[in-house]
């Protein structure tokens, strides 16, 4: 079941970040609500068995979406949770609602650079020691809207 995130939900959002991000990278329980508040209208969270088993944040901010955060549960994976976490902040783009869909990523994250790249995603830049543990990062972008509907209307 997807939903938009409550506070209720931190903890097991924080509990997903644990498991799916280096240690450097996990937000703090306290990160977590303030983004879950302030991007509330674009942050869902999906329930399965009775659990967050993965989440999103994306921010609005003028004409494009922010991807901050978005994970899904190891015992999840390969089962769709990320595409649909996914789809709700391409549907903004889809809608008209917004012109560009944006995201930053690990360059070794393969599986998540796979998804990303099969949606439409396409490299802006790459930013230098973009971790706090020196590995670089990529920041993709996605303006196609015709791209972002089809790979959400055939998930």
């Amino acid at each position: 079941m997807l939903r938009r995130c409550q506070a209720s939900d931190i903890p097991g959002i924080y509990e997903v970040e644990v498991r799916s991000f280096k240690p450097v990278d996990v937000y703090s329980v306290e990160l977590l609500k303030f983004l879950c508040a302030y991007c509330r209208d674009n942050s869902y969270v999906y329930i399965a068995d009775g659990r967050v088993a993965g989440y999103i944040i994306t921010c609005v901010e003028g004409d494009a979406a922010h991807v901050i955060s978005i994970a899904t549960d190891p015992e999840y994976r390969r089962r769709g949770v990320g595409k649909l976490l996914l789809c709700t902040a391409l549907k903004l783009l889809a809608e008209g609602k917004v012109g560009e869909v944006f995201l930053e990523v690990r360059v070794t994250n393969e599986a998540a650079l796979k998804l990303y790249q099969a949606v439409g995603f396409e490299l802006v830049e790459t930013l230098k020691s973009y971790y706090s543990d020196g590995e670089d990062g990529y920041r993709l972008s996605l303006r196609d809207r015709k791209k972002a509907m089809e790979f959400c209307h055939n998930r």
